[in-house]
This record gives structure tokens, sequence and C-alpha cells, in this order.
């Protein structure tokens, strides 16, 4: 098994250890000749560092292979993908064969969409990744029109791009790391990312970027989630995901995961969503099929 090793010199003790036990796991919970399938995953890597995105959703698709009783590895590809390429090489199937990204209907006409959200909409809650001497400008904006002046970042291709751009915000993009580096540089104000995204990424990048914090007033909320991907006719990895996720959330499994993991628990804890300024953003991107996810699969609403 080639599974994706976590460097521990940079990543949380709570991150190291969730995706060690995702990933321990895997080759445990089936033994050989009981399993219906087995499968071969590998997902796009989105950056040089230690990932610490990967360790929750690692345990979301561990759970779901466990419920269908499907034996597979799982390993990030060797090269590194922003958002457009990985859906390219997932279309094709030439590197990857599965990619869990943000829900929009562009991306999902040509693949094949597992329609549960991963974060239960916590994806679409953004605080700002800024630097730390710019707090005091950021407490004084409280409506959508006082954010519009200052420059955001968004990453090659993210749907998350064009949901700020409807908003009328303005936004330069360039890849998933050196935008961090940009507001480090104070080439862009401010850097959304998710509520589960935005600490574990600056715990990582301390030293190379020790200015940058998260910003504690405002919180942009939009209707967005990761949903799992793979090529639209590999409709046997598809359905087991599926499957072993509907499966999870009818017996509880899945909510359980999600209100005791450690990347769920400590961002929550960290962000203190309800003392936040919310600024709501409409999100007109979405597909009628994710419209119609049902609202028990959302935490926020």
């Amino acid at each position: 098994m080639h599974n994706e090793r976590v460097r521990k010199s940079s990543v949380p003790g709570y991150v190291r250890l969730a995706a060690s036990l995702a990933i321990a796991s895997i080759a445990l919970h089936c033994l050989p000749g009981t399993c219906a399938d087995q499968f071969d995953i590998v997902y796009p890597r989105v950056t040089g560092e230690a990932d610490p995105r990967a360790a929750y959703v690692l345990a979301v698709l561990d759970l779901a292979m466990r419920k269908v009783h499907a034996q597979y590895t799982v390993r990030a590809s060797s090269e590194i993908m922003e958002r457009g390429r990985a859906l390219h090489e997932l279309g094709d199937s030439s590197s990857i064969n599965l990619y869990w990204t943000s829900m929009g209907d562009a991306a999902e006409r040509d693949l094949r969409a597992v329609r549960v959200p991963l974060t239960r909409g916590l994806l679409g809650l953004r605080v700002l990744v800024i630097r730390g001497d710019r707090q005091v400008d950021f407490e004084r904006i409280d409506t959508l029109n006082q954010l519009r002046p200052k420059l955001g970042g968004q990453g090659l291709g993210w749907i998350d791009t064009q949901i700020l751009l409807n908003a009328g915000l303005q936004v330069e993009t360039s890849r998933y790391d050196l935008l961090f580096s940009m507001v480090q540089a104070g080439r862009l104000d401010y850097y959304p990312r998710g509520v589960l995204e935005a600490y574990t990424e600056l715990d990582v990048r301390h030293q190379s970027d020790p200015d940058l914090t998260v910003e504690k007033h405002l919180l942009l909320a939009y209707r967005s989630d990761w949903l799992f991907f793979t090529n639209k006719h590999d409709e046997k990895l598809a359905h087991a995901i599926e499957t072993g996720l509907a499966l999870a959330y009818r017996d509880g499994s899945f909510q359980r995961l999600f209100a005791s993991h450690p990347v769920i628990q400590e961002a929550l804890k960290r962000a203190g969503l309800d003392t936040r300024r919310m600024i709501h953003l409409d999100n007109p991107f979405l597909s009628d099929a994710d419209r119609a996810i049902p609202e028990s699969y959302w935490m926020t609403h």
C-alpha cells in the first residue's frame, strides 16, 4: 500500500493523529476474500506541504468504504494539481480517479458527483486569512459594500472565485500555496478560507508566513461544500462511496464522525462563529441537483 505520509515536522499533533488513524485503518477493516470490491484510489495533491485538509476527508472516505465492506488503498498523486488540471485529469482518468472539490454546475456536467456534502456546509463558512497588523482595518467592516474596496485572493479555477466576483468583490487568482505568501507580502488584503481549512493551514505555515492570522470579526457565508467526484464512467467507485455515505447517515455514524473529529472540533472552537459579523453571499453556480440535496445533510441552512 502506498498511502500518503503526513510530515510530522509541520503538522499539528491532532491533525497527524487523525490522518494516521484514517489511513492506518484502511488495511484493517476488511479481511482478504470478504470484500465485495477493491479499489486503488488516487486523489490530486494540492500542495507541496503536508495537506491538513485531507485528514477529515480521508476519515469520511474510510467510513463510507467500511460501510460497504470495500477493500481499498488511497494515496495522493505524485504531482501537484490545481483545480482545473485535477478536473481535466479526472475526466480523462489519466492519473487520478477521485477528487473532492466544491460543488458547481460546470464541473458536474462532465463528472460523476456523489451528492453528500462532506462538511455539512461548513466549507461555505469563510474566515479571512490576513496579516495580523491589518485586523483593525477589518474591524471597521460590517457590510459587503465596505468589503468591496479590499483585494481578496482565490485559487485558479475555483468556483469560490466566481462566487466572490458575482458579489462584486475584487479578486486576484493564483496558486493555492502562493496566495498565502501574497497576503504575507501585502499584495493581497485577505484570502478567504473555509472554517475547517484556515487554522490548520496557518499552523503548517507559521514559519514561512509568520505574520498571517485568521481575521477575528467577519464571516462570509454561502451555500457550498465539497463533494466527492469520480470519472463519469467510474460508476463502481462512485456507487460504493455514495451507498456507504447514505448508510453512514442513516445509522448516524457520519454525524458522529463529524461531531467528534478533531479537525472539526478544533476549527469550530477556534473560529468563534457566534461572535462574528456574517456577510451572506449568493451562490448562483449550484446545479439543480445540488439545490435538491436534502436539508438533513446540512448543518448550516
